[in-house]
C-alpha cells in the first residue's frame, strides 16, 4: 500500500526528488532521522537475465533477491569518488543518471566484467535504481524508493572502471517523424512482427568439431557460405552453455567454420552442441533468395542515390 509522499521529508543523507511514494513505515523511519541507506542496482539485460548489485558494505536480501555488495570479488558501487549522480528535469526533457563501477574480479556471463562491457552485454539494458532505508543494516522491512529507472545509453570502459550513462524512459519520446525513412535496406528487424518470420523455422543444430577456438567454431553445416552471416550461434551444452554470439562469417567446407565477432568465454569442447540461426543484411536480394519473404520487405532499393547538380 502506498502512503504519503516523501516531498516534505529531508533525509540526513541527501535530498530525494519530490513526489517519491513511500509506505507509512518508511515515512516513520525517515522521521526518526536515524537509519542506514544503501542503493540497489537492478540490470535487466536484453534477451533475458538480471544482475542485482548493492552499493552498501554488505549484501542485502530484499524482495526475494540477494543484492551483492561485491565482497572480495566485486563489482563495487558507491565508493567515495564515484557515487551515482541523478539529474532530474522538469517537463519532458530526458532525465539522466551517471555512475562508475569498479569491476574488481567480478564476472558477467562467464566473462570478466570489463570484457563483458566491451562485448555489449549491457547495451540496451534497463536499469532500476532503488534506495533502501533500514533501521539496522539489512532490515528492509520499511521498504525502498525507486530513485531512477531508464535504459543504458552509453558505457565507457576504461582500464580500471566503467562509467555508465542512463537515460530515463522519456527518451522513448524522441522519435523521428515521419517514423519510416526512405532507404535501400529493409526497415524491419529480422524475425520481428513486421518481418513475420520465425527464428525457430530457420534454426539449425550442430556440434563443435576438433580445432575449434574461442573465436571460430568448426562444425558440419550443409548451408552455403555466408548463409549464417550476421546471425546468432548459441551453445546448448559444454562450458559455453547458454552463451550466444553474433556471427561475423560462415564458410562452408570440410569442416565448416563459424567465426564470431566477440570470442566465447571458453574454447568449445569436441561435440558441444549449439543452435545457429541465419542473419540478414536487409537487402532485397537476401530477403527474396534466402528467406522467400519479399512480400514483407520494407526497403526502397530503387530510390536514386544522392547526386550533385552541376
Amino acid at each position: 500500500m502506498l502512503g504519503t509522499s516523501l516531498a516534505s521529508l529531508e533525509p540526513r543523507t541527501e535530498h530525494l526528488e519530490p513526489m517519491k511514494p513511500a509506505s507509512t513505515a518508511l515515512i516513520n523511519l525517515l522521521a526518526t532521522r536515524q537509519f542506514f541507506t544503501a542503493d540497489l542496482y537492478q540490470f535487466s539485460l536484453v534477451g533475458g537475465g538480471e544482475l542485482n548489485y548493492c552499493g552498501g558494505d554488505q549484501d542485502i536480501i530484499w524482495n526475494g533477491i540477494t543484492w551483492s555488495a561485491g565482497g572480495t570479488a566485486g563489482p563495487y558501487f558507491d565508493r567515495k569518488d564515484n557515487k551515482a549522480k541523478c539529474h532530474w528535469k522538469v517537463g519532458v526533457e530526458v532525465d539522466t543518471l551517471v555512475f562508475d563501477i569498479l569491476p574488481g574480479a567480478a564476472a558477467v556471463l562467464g566473462d570478466p566484467f570489463l570484457s563483458a562491457v566491451r562485448q555489449g552485454v549491457f547495451d540496451g539494458a534497463e536499469l532500476t535504481l532503488y534506495r533502501a532505508f533500514m533501521p539496522t543494516y539489512g532490515n528492509v522491512a520499511a521498504g525502498t524508493v525507486i530513485l531512477f529507472a531508464g535504459r543504458i545509453a552509453e558505457v565507457d570502459a576504461g582500464s580500471s572502471l566503467a562509467t555508465f550513462s542512463v537515460n530515463s524512459h522519456l527518451e522513448l519520446l524522441n522519435q523521428n517523424l515521419p517514423r519510416n525513412l526512405y532507404q535501400s535496406g529493409c526497415l524491419n528487424t529480422l524475425y520481428d512482427s513486421g518481418c513475420t518470420l520465425s527464428s525457430a523455422s530457420f534454426a539449425v543444430t550442430g556440434n563443435a568439431a576438433s580445432g575449434s577456438t574461442q573465436s571460430a567454431v568448426n562444425c558440419s553445416l550443409s548451408q552455403a557460405t555466408d548463409y549464417f552471416d550476421l546471425g546468432i550461434v548459441s551453445f546448448t551444452s559444454g562450458t559455453n552453455n547458454g552463451v550466444s554470439r553474433t556471427i561475423k562469417r560462415h564458410i562452408q567446407g570440410m569442416p565448416s567454420t563459424v567465426t564470431v565477432i566477440a570470442p566465447f568465454p571458453s574454447t568449445p569442447g569436441l561435440g558441444d552442441t549449439f543452435l545457429i540461426i541465419p542473419g540478414c543484411d536487409k537487402q532485397q536480394s537476401t530477403c527474396q533468395n534466402k528467406f522467400s519473404n519479399l512480400t514483407n520487405f520494407r526497403g526502397f532499393p530503387y530510390v536514386p542515390e544522392n547526386s550533385t547538380a552541376v
